[in-house]
């Protein structure tokens, strides 16, 4: 486990949004993100950083980091592999005390600044963060070349609403069914979930430029603000007007 006086900790705003360019740190990174939403992208996966959610980047993973909206991050580091094993990005969640112990912990980024309470702080979040549930924030990009061609189009396009077998045709070139096996063996999912799941994670960055419940529906293929909605809650287990 890390000591206090090692731990590596700030805070930094970005007034205006925006894109960090793509990066990997040599320590493994626990992040919460403030003011708004932002979407967190590496050669493997797309991740959205919900508000007040835990972000782990493992360490020597390359990603960059965007959004429309101000946001701030507070951000712990620690050594590779001291406290979680993951190997790709990851949403966690965390509950209010763990929430609370790093915005405490990011209050004192020089080692002058921090005693025994902040020791203390570090030694619980150090306890609890193993145990922090991954969540569905995430969606794994496809390798083969056709397969992520019609996955960076889905992405791209949430709006499109015509048939996923006529647009695999069109913009994949291949059959529907040679689709579904590629992104079944390469995402874990098959391609009509792989599409609804892209839409509801492009939805969380639209709510978090403010836009409302019902325009977001449209943007992303929906007919309804309640089938929408309907379906945002059956993913993310909340309201879409949580996020606006």
């Amino acid at each position: 486990m890390g000591s206090i006086e090692s731990l590596r900790s700030y805070v930094e705003g970005y007034p205006d949004g925006g894109r960090i360019p793509r990066h990997a740190h040599d320590w493994d990174q626990l992040a919460l993100i403030a003011e708004s939403a932002a979407i967190v992208e590496t050669d493997d996966v797309y991740v959205v950083h919900p508000l007040f959610r835990g972000l782990w980047i493992p360490a020597g993973v390359q990603h960059s980091i965007y959004s429309p909206r101000r946001f701030y991050l507070h951000t712990l580091y620690f050594e590779p592999g001291s406290l979680r094993t993951d190997t790709h990005p990851q949403v966690l969640s965390l509950d209010n005390l763990a929430r609370e112990l790093i915005l405490f912990l990011c209050t004192a980024p020089r080692p002058s600044q921090r005693g025994a309470r902040h020791a203390h702080a570090l030694a619980l979040l150090e306890e609890v963060l193993p145990e922090a549930r991954p969540e569905s924030f995430s969606l794994p990009r496809p390798r083969h070349e056709r397969a992520r061609q019609l996955a960076d189009y889905f992405a791209s396009r949430p709006d499109d609403g015509r048939s996923v077998e006529i647009v695999a045709a069109e913009i994949g070139g291949a059959s529907l069914r040679t689709f579904e096996r590629l992104f079944a063996e390469e995402t874990g999912l098959s391609l009509a979930a792989w599409r609804r799941h892209s839409r509801l994670l492009t939805s969380l960055s639209l709510l978090a430029e403010g836009r409302s419940v019902g325009d977001v529906a449209h943007a992303v293929g929906y007919e309804s603000a309640a089938a929408f909605s309907t379906a945002f809650k059956q993913c993310f287990g909340v309201s879409p007007s949580t996020y606006s």
